[in-house]
């Protein structure tokens, strides 16, 4: 191994080991930090017991293990091993353990005192995966209650370091230099369009600049896209224009060893070769001979969205972080060169946001659970998930059984957390088991291992999973013979109950149960939001579906329907009868052709409506309640609501927003559109008494109603702090305009506020007025938050034109020693 940047830091790492519970490392790519490091670590014996190194991507622990192991002239398995979700060459004697996120994880939960472990190494911790952070929380947890020993050691090529210092303020820093190449970055600006939402012309773009960096360098390319589908679009049309003893290689997780290996390894003496390749390729992987990348600028990632349940896959623009690491893995060699598909005025965001901001969280609480706490907040998380995110992941988790009613984790979820998959299949899992025994359905539970294989292993196939369920790939045999291990099952020689796929389906998503919108494409899940099949699904026309993947894409307004099947009314009776309900819905709607009363007893599962029947006799008082029910459903804007009720609403939402701001009279209540819906029932109805029908909704004291909710002492000072009127010199009471989001206005003629000096105020001088200065005609003259400016300097351009245009009106030389005046010079 050539000498490389991170020698000069070895000591002072080793020696900060020795003596801090966790070292902070930041090295720049080609640095070493992840071989040469931990080969000199066990080489050198730094330590007497194991190495456990986390290491985000499947394709780099692997060929990290690989290189290692052929410095010491090994095997994986000997002194270096490797252990991955359904891989693992590890051996007795084997000192560094390169192991991918979840494996972590669990090592932590069966054992959490690491026994035999000395140190955990966290590489690129910059990526901020989710799992890479639960994993560092839950050691810094063990670090801190169990095994004070063991020693932690961050390795990152970029790091937001404030974040870090917050929790681990004792950790040490230690920085060591990359490969000091020089990187000259060429900026191409794409003049028209939006590369971002025009896939094509991005593709075509990249295509043009990867073929002007062929011509103009002589060095191998590597070519980042956002995703695989844009990898495949590169590679076509590369190959169709480049001589055929140019190697196109795609580089992304999903393809075989072999193939990945092609893209690696450097290619045959004389030939050359442009990788194309997703953001695999920007951390710890080494391809051999590249010293031109070639960068779109783009991304692709998926963003939960809670209100939906759904994740939303979204192409966006990479950070400067990313960026910067892209651009030097041109770098690593030699001298190299940078082409950006963008102009050098573009900005990035400078990093990425960490997974944990934008992921759903149903595993994460699981995990934290069965850890024993219910709280991310209880462990030292150097990003904090969305309180959104938990809730619905709790959620879930109840519905499943896996937590009780006070959120502590039961049986159940204890033994959804040691199968090591995703808490839908584990639950899965599991209730097919029971089925199996209490049901006597034979080979369920293996068809469930079947199905759970299927789901995990992302393979791009037909969206009708029981059709899939005929013909699984081998990788998927594999795994499904990996689950009914774990379960303890006995194969039997019957043929799969594949009649059963939709049911087990269901009991993983029952909150994607859908139901056909009367069209053959279009969906409503039990969870409420919308969902289509492609235009082409066998699926199309069926009236029932569960829902295993989906996603929005940036195109679209309902979310896309990629795996699902088939399911009858029937079998959910029979099996999931405690997820319906029968409930009454009374309310009256309102809309622009007609207003009606609603009144029908309906048979739900979830938001859908699976059957319902008019309600014949509706009271009085119901009627009344369906108002309140109807205004819910239909907004604010179905009261009538008059100028002055208006003005009182922008007023009261003005003094909440500034209360909250001053710090002052925080028992003020919010009157957002959202919060009074909210709370329609507490404000609204002791209102609604005697009405019962929308057109008798004119009567409501709508202006009683929203001043109630301040209480009789809170209104005495509102109408002191935000006053209807001001009155100026003349002694006329002038009307405030209130707008919500700026300040309030004062129309007012310019003669009423001779000798006044200061701006009028309110809120007990905190906010000054926006002075709208009218003509004697009231005509705007000009809009001032600063009336002493405005007399010593505006005013004197003002009086010149007005004096020609008004000469019967006052218009003193010298305003603030002058009287204010409501009337024209002959009356004064």
């Amino acid at each position: 191994m050539s000498s490389l940047p991170i020698e000069s830091v070895l000591g002072e790492i080793k020696s900060n080991l020795s003596i801090s519970p966790q070292v902070i490392l930041q090295a720049p790519p080609g640095a070493g930090k992840s071989t040469f490091l931990p080969f000199k670590m066990v080489q050198e014996k730094w330590f007497d017991g194991k190495i456990i190194m986390l290491e985000p991507r499947r394709l780099a622990a692997k060929n990290i293990a690989h290189y290692l192991a052929s410095l010491f002239n090994e095997s994986v398995g000997d002194s270096i091993g490797y252990r991955m979700r359904g891989e693992s060459r590890v051996g007795k004697n084997t000192k560094l353990e390169i192991v991918t996120e979840g494996v972590l994880t669990r090592l932590l939960q069966n054992d959490p005192e690491l026994t035999g472990v000395d140190l955990l190494i966290f590489d690129e911790f910059h990526e901020r995966n989710l799992q890479g952070d639960l994993g560092l929380a839950l050691a810094l947890d063990v670090q801190e209650s169990l095994c004070e020993s063991l020693k932690i050691l961050i390795m990152s090529a970029t790091l937001d370091n404030s974040q870090l210092q917050v929790q681990l303020p004792n950790a040490t820093f230690v920085s060591s230099a990359g490969r000091t190449y020089p990187i000259e970055t060429i900026y191409q600006h794409v003049a028209k369009g939006d590369t971002k939402h025009n896939k094509h012309q991005m593709v075509a773009e990249l295509v043009k600049l990867t073929l002007r960096a062929f011509e103009e360098q002589s060095g191998n390319i590597l070519v980042f896209v956002a995703g695989i589908k844009e990898i495949k679009q590169c590679q076509t049309q590369l190959m169709a224009r480049l001589p055929a003893d140019v190697v196109i290689a795609p580089l992304y997780g999903a393809l075989s060893l072999a193939e990945q290996q092609i893209a690696i390894n450097n290619c045959a003496k004389g030939k050359r070769k442009i990788v194309i390749a997703t953001n695999i390729a920007e951390t710890s992987l080494t391809i051999e001979g590249i010293t031109v990348v070639v960068d779109s600028g783009f991304e692709r990632s998926m963003s939960y969205q809670a209100q939906s349940g759904v994740g939303k896959l979204q192409t966006q623009r990479i950070s400067d972080a990313s960026a910067t690491q892209r651009a030097g893995r041109a770098g690593r060699l030699s001298a190299g060169v940078c082409y950006r598909l963008w102009s050098s005025e573009a900005r990035l965001s400078q990093q990425s946001e960490p997974e944990i901001k934008r992921s759903e969280l149903t595993s994460l609480m699981l995990e934290l659970l069965n850890w024993g706490v219910n709280s991310p907040q209880s462990l030292a998380f150097i990003t904090q998930p969305p309180q959104a995110h938990i809730d619905t992941a709790n959620a879930l988790l109840k519905t499943f059984g896996a937590i009780d009613n006070n959120g502590r984790i039961t049986q159940h979820g204890q033994a959804m957390s040691a199968l090591g998959v995703s808490p839908r299949l584990a639950h899965l899992l599991i209730t097919a088991q029971a089925i199996a025994i209490e049901g006597h359905v034979e080979g369920i539970a293996e068809l469930a291992c079947l199905l759970v294989a299927l789901l995990e292993s992302n393979e791009k196939s037909d969206d009708d999973i029981e059709a899939l369920l005929v013909k699984p790939s081998y990788l998927v045999r594999q795994q499904q013979m990996l689950l009914i291990k774990k379960l303890n099952l006995v194969r039997g020689n019957h043929a799969l109950p594949t009649q059963y796929c939709g049911l087990l389906l269901a009991i993983a998503f029952p909150d994607r149960i859908a139901q056909s919108r009367g069209d053959d494409e279009s969906y409503q899940l039990s969870s409420g939001i919308g969902a289509s099949l492609w235009h082409a699904s066998p699926l199309m026309g069926q009236k029932m579906l569960v829902v295993a993947d989906l996603a929005f894409s940036e195109r679209t307004v309902n979310s896309i329907i990629y795996k699902a099947c088939v399911i009858s009314l029937a079998t959910l009776e029979e099996y999931l009868g405690h997820y319906f309900e029968n409930v009454e819905r009374i309310y009256w709607s309102f809309s622009a052709k007609q207003t009606k009363l609603v009144a029908e007893k309906c048979l739900m599962l979830g938001k859908l409506t699976i059957k319902k029947q008019p309600i014949a006799n509706v009271s009085k008082k119901q009627k009344s309640d369906a108002l309140i029910v109807g205004i819910k459903k239909s907004g604010l804007s179905v009261l009538t609501w008059s100028d002055e009720n208006q003005q009182l609403l922008s007023r009261l939402r003005y003094a909440y927003v500034n209360y909250q701001q001053s710090k002052v009279r925080n028992e003020f209540p919010c009157f957002s559109a959202q919060t009074l819906l909210a709370d329609l029932d507490d404000w609204l109805a002791p209102y609604l008494n005697g009405i019962s029908k929308p057109d008798q909704l004119k009567q409501l004291d709508l202006k009683g109603a929203l001043l109630a909710r301040l209480g009789w002492s809170a209104q005495q000072q509102f109408e002191k702090d935000f006053p209807t009127h001001k009155t100026v010199p003349t002694g006329s009471k002038i009307k405030i305009s209130y707008r919500e989001d700026e300040s309030p206005v004062l129309s007012v003629r310019l003669q009423e506020l001779f000798g006044q000096q200061a701006t009028p105020c309110i809120f007990e001088g905190r906010i000054k007025l926006q002075l709208a200065l009218l003509s004697p005609a009231r005509r705007p003259l000009q809009l001032t938050q600063d009336l002493t400016t405005f007399w010593q300097g505006a005013y004197s351009d003002v009086k010149k034109e007005m004096r020609g245009r008004y000469p019967k009106h006052y218009w003193p030389d010298d305003p603030l020693q002058a009287q204010a005046t409501k009337r024209i010079k002959k009356h004064m």
